[in-house]
């Protein structure tokens, strides 16, 4: 406890103790030790951590918010526009609070076996494959479609968490490591792709958002108001 509060102080009077300490180590300079006259305090780009700028403490206030904040409106925000993201681009999924685990796994599955051409089920579950890079671009999109959202309502991220996309390219990355598949030529190819990559599929989930809003607060509205299925979800958006 000691420590933590040690660093909060330090982390957001850092200025404060800095120039108060040496105001003090001044004005009793002949008092000091010979060892002890010629120090300089740190400065604060070079405290580790960041420690002295109030991001340490600022990092931990927004974590305490996302675990403590219970806003139904803007759970609801999300949830609908990856419901509504789901559904416009044909994933067989409505997961309301889309995560990187889930993401895979749809991709992984999709995949399937090779087609039979004595099996229809088996040739068109070949077609829907998601593990192209249109296929891994429509997951992104479901994936960030709660982070376009929260964003462009709110100044800060409470209700998603744009990370997910990250970790579903590094889940199916590790997988394609193992195993020669047709990962391999739909996955980003370094960091620089991997952000462009998501970077495109918020831009995407956005323009989608904000083209079809109406629908989308509808679909928030009913959400709210007790829509609990993915079959209430598709009545409102079908207007049934």
């Amino acid at each position: 406890l000691g420590v933590a509060i040690t660093t909060v102080v330090v982390d957001n009077f850092f200025d404060a103790l800095v120039t108060g300490g040496s105001a003090v180590a001044k004005m009793n300079e002949d008092k000091l030790p010979d060892g002890a006259k010629n120090l300089n305090a740190p400065k604060k780009e070079e405290m580790p951590l960041g420690i002295g700028t109030g991001s340490v403490t600022g990092s931990v206030v927004r974590g305490m918010n996302r675990l403590m904040s219970d806003n139904t409106e803007r759970d609801c925000q999300c949830e609908a526009a990856a419901v509504f993201a789901a559904y416009s681009l044909g994933l067989p999924c409505f997961a309301f609070q889309p995560n990187a685990l889930e993401g895979a796994a749809l991709v992984l599955e999709s995949m399937g076996d090779k087609p039979d051409d004595n099996d229809q089920f088996n040739l068109q579950g070949a077609m829907d494959s998601l593990a192209s890079d249109a296929g891994l671009l429509k997951v992104l999109i479901w994936l960030m479609a709660p982070v376009a959202m929260e964003l462009s309502k709110y100044p800060q991220l409470m209700a998603s968490e744009p990370r997910e996309a990250f970790g579903f390219l590094e889940r199916l990355a590790n997988k394609s490591q193992y195993e020669q598949s047709a990962l391999e030529g739909a996955l980003p190819v370094d960091s620089e792709e991997t952000d462009a990559y998501l970077r495109w599929a918020l831009a995407e989930a956005d323009l989608l958002l904000r083209n079809n809003a109406m629908a989308v607060d509808e679909l928030s509205e009913a959400l709210a108001g007790g829509a609990a299925t993915v079959g209430d979800c598709v009545a409102v958006l079908e207007e049934w």
